[in-house]
């Protein structure tokens, strides 16, 4: 479960069968989250807008507004990479667009999301997505295995930041 991939076949014999995909999953109800919009470190917002919940899996969709300033976060990298970038051949111009899209590429909104239960279920990142502009970013994070029925409380962390949803 929550394991998705691609086989090539190399070598002899006959071709094995492609896996077999996941049947979709049945929606059971959307849970809100208390006390759902907390700060983050770096001047961001962090808001948790539902819990979807599935007969197979669960998914919780959030939203950053405002976002936190990249380049506070990301000091570190963003002096590795002019360090590395010191010297190249590039207009000024091009030297920017090179360090905005340096910052795109390490900054993974949703990564640091994680659940846990009352239970201590196993939950697994099994796949979703963001987008947004301006100041705002929106995402969907699925998790595998399904909320356990006898659950009374799922946690949401995002880093060192919970979100205490109690389950109906």
């Amino acid at each position: 479960p929550g394991v998705s991939g691609r086989a090539v076949f190399i070598g002899e014999g006959e071709r094995p069968p492609p896996p077999t995909p996941r049947p979709s999953a049945r929606f059971l109800g959307l849970i809100p989250a208390k006390d759902a919009d907390r700060p983050i470190p770096h001047g961001g917002r962090v808001q948790i807008l539902g819990i979807e919940r599935y007969d197979s899996k669960v998914a919780v969709a959030w939203r950053l507004a405002p976002l936190p300033d990249l380049e506070s976060q990301f000091a570190v990298e963003l002096q590795d990479h002019d360090r590395d970038t010191a010297g190249l051949p590039e207009s000024e111009m091009e030297r920017q667009m090179s360090r905005h899209q340096f910052l795109r590429r390490i900054h993974q909104p949703g990564k640091e999301l994680s659940l846990t239960d009352d239970l201590g279920t196993d939950y697994h990142r099994g796949g979703g997505g963001s987008g947004g502009g301006g100041d705002e970013r929106v995402g969907r994070s699925d998790f595998w295995p399904a909320i356990p029925s006898e659950a009374t409380l799922l946690l949401v962390h995002w880093g060192d930041i919970v979100f205490d949803v109690p389950l109906p």
